[in-house]
């Protein structure tokens, strides 16, 4: 994969990230009241936080701030001056930490916790994530002076294998899977947040142990739909923000694969996931 180095399996951007900041990961310090959100990249990352930092705001757990949050957690992002593990180590509590990092590369503290922490894991179809994610390296690349996909074949063919940007689906996500009956984790798929937003921002809530009245949780509701949030993020000062949205549909890898790549990713999905008890829904 062109513009990319592999790390204990998985793939990162040089650009983005380093072997040194993975080096540091596993003893990374969580904090007791952090609220984490893990996602596969283009799973519904930006749209799960912005669902907990209203719902903190709102709860008055945290003050409103004028700044973005930074991106993730093993990422330094242009225009924040410095990686984003060292900007969250200044941060008051409670913290609001996303990474994009399979299990086993994630800070200790987080994959495997013993105190409060709360996680938040949201996961997707892997047919919508391999076409949203392809859509959103062609827009960023040139951003970057850079091309990580020179073609849809090629970005299905690497997704299918494993080889993107954050390695392997399966992967990532039969590895968070294992903490399913763990009572600090909440599993949300992308899918359900779809068809009825207000039932999964009631879970959030409930979850991060929010009490709100029922016109502050529908105007927070409202405030997160596609159209709204995609509205604000063209306002975004990091780079890429303005382009994370594209058509928030369930269903529209539908428009783009092949008939022989779904049969591939088909037998993929059954490969890896029958007798896991994960499924998904594509459409």
């Amino acid at each position: 994969m062109p513009n990319l180095f592999e790390y204990k399996g998985a793939f990162f951007d040089p650009l983005l990230t380093t072997k040194e900041m993975l080096d540091i990961m596993p003893d990374y310090v969580i904090r007791d009241d952090d609220v984490v959100i893990v996602t596969y990249l283009k799973a519904g990352t930006n749209w799960t936080i912005e669902i907990v930092n209203k719902l903190l705001m709102a709860a008055g757990r945290i003050e409103p701030h004028e700044n973005d949050i930074p991106w993730y957690l093993e990422a330094e992002v242009p225009g924040f001056g410095k990686p984003t593990h060292v900007i969250l180590a200044d941060q008051p509590s409670p913290r609001i930490i996303h990474t994009h990092l399979p299990r086993y590369l994630a800070p200790k503290m987080m994959s495997s916790p013993t105190g409060k922490v709360k996680v938040i894991v949201v996961m997707r179809n892997p047919k919508d994530t391999a076409v949203s994610l392809y859509h959103f390296l062609a827009k960023v690349g040139p951003l970057q002076d850079a091309s990580f996909f020179p073609s849809w074949d090629l970005c299905a063919q690497d997704f299918l294998d494993g080889k993107t940007l954050g390695g392997d689906f399966y992967d990532h996500a039969l590895g968070w899977w294992q903490m399913r009956d763990d009572p600090r984790f909440l599993f949300l798929k992308y899918e359900d947040m779809n068809k009825d937003l207000n039932s999964a921002v009631r879970k959030i809530m409930t979850f991060l142990d929010v009490s709100l009245d029922d016109v502050t949780l529908s105007s927070i509701v409202e405030s997160c739909t596609f159209d709204s949030l995609k509205a604000v993020w063209t306002e975004s000062r990091i780079v890429a923000k303005p382009i994370l949205a594209r058509k928030g549909m369930v269903g529209d890898w539908k428009n783009t694969f092949t008939a022989a790549q779904s049969k591939a990713y088909d037998a993929k999905y059954r490969e890896r996931l029958e007798g896991t008890g994960l499924q998904f829904d594509f459409e």
